[in-house]
């Protein structure tokens, strides 16, 4: 059922927020959602669906529209958005950048297929529809073309706002704050599209909006006060997350230009062990024999320097490599550093996972080089090599694929973060690489292991000299953790802030799979439970329409413990009449009852 807003508007309430203006038996929608709402205008003598609006290019806005495409209903978007429905395939789907090497994440959530568009707005036009007089304004924040429509009807002016906000003080989540600053990607930005969002919420104020629609939560029926309230949030999120960011490091500049009140702080740096050196990404440990063992390979200039290196007599060999993490610039040339010196390569399971086969994955910063892996160490397990003994951690730093070594030797304890810490903090700028908050989770697992181990030395392979984490500092950026667990309670609306910050919740592995016509074709839909409690979680595939009769998969269903992921099989046929192409298959989840229409998806190429 509907709420009556005004004698011409009505709020349908399904998993998006839904407008409806009317006048006699037609109706005009605002972000239709998943279409049900079709189904409901019956009951209020609406026979015809005029025009639909959209407030911005996620595909939980629009995935029902193709329902409502007939009888002459006209679609109209954002200017700035028109090319992420009408020509998602060209725009997003195909382009290389949007599936390796990613550093970019705006857009995010678009639609699987295009959505043809008849009209476009731009900032400040207005258009009269039946008895509503209706204004598109320009609200940038949560994508970077959204916009907004103030209604003026019945002597109301009730703005539909998408996802700035989600109640009075809140937002839905964070990760769609992603956004680059200064000469940097997205992926150092986390957070940093809050203040446009911001800046657009007040815009509303000040056109006079006297009630906020937003796409999901409820009315908002006080605007000034609960925009005020979570410009308050944001900004403290945004303060605790600068008091312990690695940017201070690599980029003060920038990040002084964000804040006048966060003083960063700065680990003790020291000269590198003479049998330890630096090129590029990696470090290299040297033994008394002249062997080497080798951190990361991101680049053929290091397989160069090595082999100069071979030839000069400088070093004898090169006898193994460790892989810290998934990231491009570390594994990028692993495949031909194998290749060229034979040495045995070596990664934690986490990282191990997601490098052998990565096409498997949607990830930040993925190369397509898949890496075989010679030998897959377990969390805490140790080794020797020459002189030294090795010891393997399970390291979700930077990113939850992440591995930990501890090299002692020489009189020394070296630790070999990756990229996790920096001298000045932490490396928990994107959203995307899933860093977790809570106790023994993330970050504190990290930091809380590096309180029991107390290296002498820790080794981030971007920069040129070892620092000293003492532990002062340590149990400072625990706490700054803990602090911002509970700034994220109250600025999102779940009952676990993890939600609010881990776009991967529910994944699809593999993301991609190639399927010949006429063949059966599996997926697992992978849930982590962040709460407290158990979960009842549920997955329904949703083919591409040019898959005529397949309809959806039966729904499976699973309970997850807390603080667990499950995996939910699901088995289908690939059309034998398609045409060979990439599709792009979408996923229903619901959790608890409630639904996340479309959440995930996965790619089928169809030979």
């Amino acid at each position: 059922m509907a709420i009556s807003l005004s004698d011409h508007l009505l709020l349908y309430k399904g998993a998006v927020n839904t407008g409806v203006i009317r006048e006699g038996e037609e109706a005009l929608i605002i972000d239709i959602g998943d279409g049900k709402v079709l189904e409901t205008l019956g009951l209020y003598g609406i026979r015809r669906v005029n025009g639909l609006l959209f407030t911005h290019h996620h595909r939980d806005q629009a995935y029902g529209a193709y329902r409502a495409l007939e009888g002459g209903t006209w679609v109209g978007v954002p200017k700035a958005e028109r090319g992420l429905f009408e020509d998602v395939y060209s725009r997003y789907w195909q382009d290389p950048t949007r599936r390796w090497h990613m550093y970019y994440f705006r857009p995010n959530l678009v639609l699987a297929e295009p959505l043809p568009v008849h009209r476009e707005f731009v900032d400040g036009e207005t258009f009269q529809w039946g008895p509503a007089r209706i204004t598109a304004l320009s609200t940038p924040g949560h994508t970077d073309g959204s916009m907004s429509f103030l209604v003026e009807v019945d002597g109301r002016r009730i703005a539909f706002c998408g996802d700035l906000i989600y109640g009075k003080g809140k937002v839905l989540e964070l990760y769609s704050l992603q956004k680059g600053f200064g000469h940097l990607t997205d992926y150092h930005g986390f957070m940093f599209a809050w203040q446009e969002a911001m800046d657009s919420l007040k815009r509303l104020l000040d056109k006079g909006a006297e009630l906020l629609i937003p796409s999901h939560g409820e009315a908002i029926l006080e605007p000034k006060e609960a925009i005020e309230l979570l410009g308050n949030r944001l900004n403290r999120c945004y303060e605790n997350y600068l008091s312990t960011s690695a940017l201070w490091h690599y980029f003060p500049e920038l990040l002084s230009n964000q804040t006048s009140s966060v003083a960063p702080i700065s680990a003790p740096m020291y000269p590198a062990p003479s049998f330890v050196r630096h090129i590029g990404t990696s470090w290299m440990l040297l033994s008394e024999s002249g062997n080497a063992f080798l951190m990361d390979c991101g680049s053929e200039d290091v397989i160069k320097n090595i082999g100069d290196w071979l030839a000069s007599g400088d070093i004898n060999g090169v006898e193994g490599l460790w892989i810290t993490h998934i990231h491009d610039d570390h594994t990028d040339a692993i495949p031909k550093f194998r290749q060229r010196f034979g040495c045995e390569v070596i990664a934690e399971r986490s990282v191990a996972q997601v490098v052998v086969k990565p096409s498997a994955w949607k990830l930040p910063c993925l190369s397509p080089n898949a890496v075989p892996i010679d030998r897959l160490v377990e969390d805490k397990e140790s080794w020797r090599w020459r002189e030294f003994v090795l010891t393997a951690y399970h390291f979700p730093g930077q990113t939850l694929y992440h591995g930990g070594l501890l090299v002692e030797g020489r009189g020394l304890r070296l630790f070999f973060c990756g990229d996790s810490f920096t001298p000045s903090g932490l490396d928990d700028y994107c959203a995307y690489n899933r860093n977790f908050l809570g106790e023994g989770k993330g970050y504190d697992l990290c930091l809380r292991l590096m309180e029991e181990l107390q290296p002498d030395l820790v080794f981030n392979s971007h920069v040129d000299r070892p620092f000293v984490l003492e532990l002062d500092i340590l149990r400072t950026w625990r706490m700054h953790l803990a602090e911002r667990r509970k700034l994220l309670e109250e600025l999102l609306p779940w009952e676990d802030p993890n939600y609010g910050i881990d776009p991967y919740w529910a994944f699809c592995y593999p993301y991609e799979q190639e399927v010949s016509r006429g063949r059966i074709a599996r997926v697992e839909i992978v849930i982590v439970n962040h709460s407290s409690r158990p979960a009842i979680c549920s997955a329904t595939l949703v083919f591409p329409r040019s898959w005529k009769g397949q309809g959806q998969t039966p729904r499976t269903e699973c309970e997850i413990e807390p603080g667990m992921e499950s995996r939910l099989l699901s088995a289908f046929q690939v059309p034998p009449h398609i045409s060979p192409g990439r599709y792009v298959v979408l996923v229903d989840i619901t959790r608890n009852g409630l639904q996340f229409p479309v959440f995930a998806e996965f790619l089928v190429e169809v030979r």
